[in-house]
């Protein structure tokens, strides 16, 4: 799902979940969503439940890592609010 809310595009994404469905997570990453991520926006939030980690700091549990994501966020120039926001590692929000 995505919008512009006063020239800010946010979009909103649930990746397909689960080690079965690992393929079909990195094909929306790969084709899916960088159709809903404008290049030419100002600003840009992606939000959601990505199903993956970017490194084995985001999880307690197994590590379920998306080079696509990681990808995503480095083409976009995209930044991890809650790394630069946070001091304590290994928590999740709800």
């Amino acid at each position: 799902m995505a919008g512009t809310f006063n020239g800010t595009c946010i979009v909103n994404v649930y990746a397909p979940s689960g080690a079965e469905k690992k393929h079909e997570r990195e094909t929306f990453y790969n084709s899916d969503l960088p159709y809903l991520l404008p290049t030419a926006q100002n600003e840009s939030i992606l939000t959601g439940d990505f199903n993956c980690v970017l490194s084995q700091s985001d999880t307690t549990g197994q590590k379920n890592y998306s080079r696509a994501l990681k990808n995503i966020v480095r083409c976009f120039n995209l930044t991890d609010v809650w790394d630069t926001k946070t001091t304590t590692r290994n928590m999740f929000t709800h």
